[in-house]
């Protein structure tokens, strides 16, 4: 019988062997539904989106970006940078040795932070020509790195495409589906965990409304997939007759096209009983700059808003253009568009609007810049206020 403290140094040794063991021995499986609500906001990431991306990376990352309220990252990889560097070659294996090294490095660090994270595959080339070899080399892809996290935690998920936007993949759903079929295949049967690992589908071509492309024999009876859609990649803009055009705080046909995407995708869950992410979008226009600050933080705000009355969680394009990763500090400014006449951001407001309690009323004209003038004057109020009432809490004690 030992004694109580043999007993105690076991217990202690015991406790802690646990504590540093994988997260896997107390994960249980996460249906596409179950891993829908937990996914709550994010951003894309770049740490996979060049072959040096997290010498960027810092843990007090994922501290930061908790405090702030963010529940996921999709960790865009490009597989033509880890993986196949074309069609023609074997897998290059130090290339994805470095990939998996980078994922074991960031990956604990989200778990720890209650961040979901999501891993998705860009292979421009691969999905404009489509060829049969890429096809294998898209399979290939994800079974090694299936194989390589077999073992995390059910809160990592894996999203089968970024972006399916122009190309022969687009072009031929027949082509897709049988991409999409032998991948899931593939992740399936590698092993630990993946039997039962989310898989996050990808929208045929791009938009919600490319969904109903999937081959409902992907999706029946299918209780650990979900699918990705995406639309403001690039943000709205001012292109008139266009799908993304938003002016001012959104005129009723502006948010009847904000709308109409949120109800294609909700039509298809109707029917197929497969929840939903959006994995990308922005609250300006990237290209034009052609949004104010107020008009920005109009479409955040309705954005957000009609997400959350469909139950839609999404990411944010992206994390680098809100948070300094170099310096691990949230942006004030910055400069958007890629014109010859950019726009500079103030984005703490924006960050703001995005978890705005309700949709900006629909106005035009002169009575929507007063609105919008008056609703900054107040939410900086308010957020001096808060910074006021935080400063004398952390004197009060002191001065006691």
């Amino acid at each position: 019988m030992p004694s109580s403290v043999a007993f105690a140094a076991y217990f202690m040794l015991l406790t802690l062997a646990l504590g540093t063991a994988s997260a896997t021995s107390f994960s249980s499986p996460l249906t596409g539904a179950e891993y829908q609500a937990r996914i709550g906001w994010g951003f894309d990431t770049d740490f996979f989106k060049s072959e040096n991306g997290m010498k960027k990376y810092d843990s007090q990352i994922m501290a930061d970006l908790k405090a702030k309220g963010v529940k996921n990252l999709r960790l865009r990889t490009r597989g033509d940078i880890f993986g196949f560097h074309s069609s023609t070659e074997l897998a290059d294996s130090a290339s994805l040795n470095k990939l998996f090294q980078g994922y074991r490095t960031i990956l604990p660090d989200m778990y720890q932070n209650d961040i979901l994270p999501i891993i998705s595959w860009i292979n421009d080339e691969s999905e404009v020509q489509a060829t049969d070899a890429q096809g294998e080399n898209f399979v290939e892809w994800w079974r090694r790195v299936a194989v390589a996290l077999k073992d995390e935690p059910y809160e990592l998920a894996f999203n089968l495409f970024t972006e399916i936007g122009t190309g022969n993949l687009k072009d031929n759903p027949a082509k897709y589906n049988d991409w999409t079929r032998r991948a899931i295949s593939a992740i399936r049967t590698s092993g630990g965990n993946n039997a039962y690992r989310v898989i996050i589908l990808g929208a045929p071509a791009k938009d919600a409304d490319s969904l109903s492309r999937i081959d409902t024999s992907i999706t029946s009876g299918q209780h650990y997939l979900m699918a990705e859609w995406h639309l403001y990649a690039s943000g709205p803009n001012k292109q008139v007759g266009g799908q993304k055009y938003w002016a001012g705080t959104g005129s009723a046909e502006d948010r009847e096209r904000v709308n109409k995407v949120f109800r294609d995708a909700v039509g298809w869950t109707a029917t197929t009983n497969i929840p939903t992410w959006i994995g990308a979008w922005m609250p300006y226009d990237n290209i034009d700059a052609s949004q104010n600050q107020e008009e920005v933080e109009a479409f955040a705000c309705y954005f957000s808003t009609v997400a959350r009355q469909n139950g839609i969680p999404w990411s944010m394009n992206k994390l680098d253009n809100f948070y300094d990763v170099r310096t691990n500090t949230w942006l004030q400014t910055q400069e958007v568009g890629r014109s010859s006449t950019p726009v500079t951001l103030s984005m703490p407001p924006i960050l703001d609007a995005l978890q705005c309690s309700s949709a900006p009323p629909v106005l035009s004209g002169s009575d929507s810049e007063v609105y919008l003038a008056q609703r900054r004057v107040r939410e900086s109020r308010a957020r001096s206020h808060h910074r006021h009432e935080m400063h004398r809490r952390m004197v009060a004690p002191a001065a006691a």
